[in-house]
């Protein structure tokens, strides 16, 4: 869309108009002329940058995700179930940048209610909030044989170390939680497995992790059975065309 000139650049204009008229008439004006001029562009590009250069659009704001797993060795990727299974020993990064909301080592429950309140022994679990990008305000839990690095009310950037991984069983889990303690989103949409292993199938939330994680550079977990009927919520992100917004 045109936009009309600033109300100060018509005031610039005509001065430099009458310094160049005097400069052509009155000798000795050539070194005011160069002072006017000076002073018109130092106002005509205070003017320019006061001038939006659009309407109606939000400020921009940068974000960054990468790839959680870039740093394990020897990554081997499993079933996706209620999020993504994993083995290998490494880093773990945290996705982007976040507030820890959960970091403990004391969640070891049994089958019964794992995702719900407790996780597999040795019970170590992160929560962590995204707070930039497309999917600013989703939770990401990150589970099973890792050492944690972080606190419960911290605020990491995206690419910082949040846990270790460990080699042996069971395998590293991330993927979507609920942001209610070790809740994870399918087991809050009653999406989970439905005999004794509540990761027995792969979820619609795992399924849609896993296109995150790979959308990042990961390798693709595997699906085993995929259940009818199941959608993410409504509104909930699209991938973006790029993996930043610098």
């Amino acid at each position: 869309m045109a936009r009309g000139k600033h109300p100060i650049r018509h005031v610039v204009e005509y001065v430099l108009g009458v310094a160049i008229w005097l400069s052509r008439r009155v000798a000795g004006a050539a070194t005011a002329v160069v002072a006017v001029v000076a002073v018109g562009v130092a106002v005509v590009a205070s003017a320019a940058a006061a001038i939006p250069t659009s309407t109606g659009t939000a400020p921009h704001t940068a974000w960054k995700y990468v790839n959680p797993l870039r740093e394990v060795a020897n990554l081997e990727p499993s079933r996706i179930d209620m999020g993504v299974d994993d083995s290998g020993s490494g880093p773990i990064l945290a996705l982007g940048r976040a507030k820890v909301v959960l970091a403990t080592d004391k969640l070891a429950g049994p089958e019964s209610c794992w995702g719900r309140t407790c996780v597999p022994p040795p019970g170590d679990m992160i929560v962590y909030r995204l707070l930039a990008g497309p999917f600013a305000g989703k939770y990401v839990y990150v589970v099973e044989h890792i050492t944690i690095d972080v606190k419960a009310g911290e605020t990491v950037r995206a690419g910082e170390k949040i846990a270790t991984l460990h080699e042996g069983s069971p395998n590293l889990e991330m993927g979507w939680a609920s942001g209610h303690g070790a809740q994870t989103l399918a087991v809050a949409r009653g999406h989970q497995g439905r005999g004794v292993d509540p990761g027995g199938w792969s979820s619609i939330e795992g399924r849609n992790f896993n296109s995150l994680l790979v959308w990042l550079g990961a390798p693709s977990g595997y699906v085993t059975t995929i259940p009818s009927g199941q959608t993410m919520p409504a509104g909930w992100p699209a991938l973006p065309a790029h993996r930043s917004g610098a």
